[in-house]
C-alpha cells in the first residue's frame, strides 16, 4: 500500500476546502474564506511575520514548508 508524504496530505487538504496550520503558521485556499477575490489568487500562507498569496498551490505549499522548517 503506499503511503502518502506529509506534503501530499496537506495538499489534498488545502484542495477540498480545507486548512492547515502550524504554531501560528497557516496555508487556505483564501477564496473559500473571501469570495471577491481576484480568482487568479486561490492561495495564501500567512504567519504573524509573513503573508503570501500565491496563484499556483506548489509555491504555496513550497513557502508553507520552508516556513515550517525555519519554525521548529
Amino acid at each position: 500500500m503506499y503511503k502518502k508524504s506529509y506534503k501530499q496530505n496537506v495538499r489534498e487538504r488545502i484542495t477540498s476546502g480545507r486548512y492547515s496550520e502550524y504554531k501560528g503558521l497557516s496555508i487556505c485556499m483564501i477564496n473559500d474564506f473571501y469570495e471577491p477575490m481576484n480568482k487568479k489568487i486561490k492561495y495564501q500562507v500567512h504567519c504573524r511575520s509573513f503573508s503570501g498569496l500565491y496563484e499556483d498551490i506548489e509555491e504555496a505549499l513550497n513557502k508553507f514548508f520552508e516556513l515550517r522548517r525555519k519554525m521548529r
